[in-house]
């Protein structure tokens, strides 16, 4: 039906792609311009706006095509970049996750790289160099160095010149902005790694509002592309199955990470949970409810992202 279109996609489905995303992103600006809905500090509206095109569809079409060349999903698709797109309606000012979240899938990409190899530095610095980056302006960031930990231990290669050259690369940022400030003579502001608030959990009084039916979709094909993955979780090769337990840990730490820092910060959920689903869209052996539930993700983050603009 639909999905089968976006596996092994045709040039004219990559173009449907580029401009699916356009008109999707676009689509608050139905009823206010662009001082409105793209607010982001001092920064301008039409940059905001740029940026809101290009950082989720460049990361989008990156992830895709990184899950592709890894071998962790082998059928070529755009079924993850669609999703990534999707599953992101709310967030359509948030400059800083945009910038940061990009960031991060250099990470993961790091982390992945470092399969069936016994030291690897320079995948392990890499990756904590650019968590280190991202952490100066998000501090709870850095809790994703949980995912070395992950990583070492799911692929057998961490010890202790590994742990020394992850801790070296987290610091060398840290250096630089120190001597910035100094010869700036400007304060030197360490992140506060440990700021910590529980978000409010709303009343479980359910009312079919835009928001509720978004989520409500997005929490169901969460959870059944996430039981799917672990019913045919064996089945898979080995690389394959050692990658999305990593992404799947990328999950949770990104989770709890949002649940005790805020709601921007559940922004960095959308790249492992893109993943997890669009495995479940490309390989589930039930094509007609993983067609009708693609449809009704579409459906939904449409109606929302429409409503958006209706601050309904």
């Amino acid at each position: 039906m639909f999905l089968k279109h976006l596996i092994n996609p045709k040039p004219t489905i990559i173009l449907f792609f580029v401009v699916f995303c356009v008109v999707f992103i676009s689509i608050p600006l139905i009823n206010y311009d662009f001082n409105t809905i793209f607010i982001n500090g001092n920064t301008p509206s039409y940059l905001v706006f740029f940026l809101a095109l290009t950082l989720p569809f460049f990361q989008a079409l990156g992830l895709n095509n990184l899950i592709y060349e890894k071998n962790i999903i082998k059928k070529d698709n755009l079924v993850i970049g669609f999703v990534f797109i999707l599953i992101g309606s709310s967030f359509f000012n948030s400059l800083n996750e945009w910038a940061s979240s990009f960031i991060l899938l250099f990470f993961l990409n790091f982390i992945l790289e470092s399969y069936q190899k016994d030291y690897p530095f320079s995948e392990f610095f890499n990756a904590a160099l650019l968590l280190s980056i991202v952490s100066v302006s998000l501090p709870n960031t850095i809790y994703f160095s949980l995912l070395f930990l992950v990583s070492g231990i799911n692929y057998n290669n961490i010890n202790w010149r590994t742990i020394f050259v992850i801790i070296l690369a987290m610091i060398i940022p840290y250096i630089f902005y120190f001597v910035f400030a100094l010869l700036s003579k400007s304060a030197f502001i360490i992140p506060e790694f440990t700021q910590f608030e529980l978000i409010k959990i709303p009343e479980l009084n359910w009312n079919p509002n835009p928001l509720n039916i978004w989520l409500s979709v997005l929490s169901l094909i969460g959870f059944i592309s996430i039981i799917e993955l672990f019913k045919w979780l064996y089945k898979k090769s080995i690389k394959s199955r050692k990658s999305f337990l990593i992404i799947f840990w990328y999950f949770i730490i990104s989770i709890i990470i949002a649940v005790y820092s805020g709601n921007d910060y559940f922004y960095f959920t959308l790249t492992p949970l893109a993943v997890i689903i669009g495995n479940y869209f490309v390989y589930s052996k039930n094509r007609k409810i993983a067609n009708i539930l693609f449809v009704m993700l579409v459906i939904s983050s449409l109606y929302y992202k429409y409503l958006i603009a209706y601050n309904v």
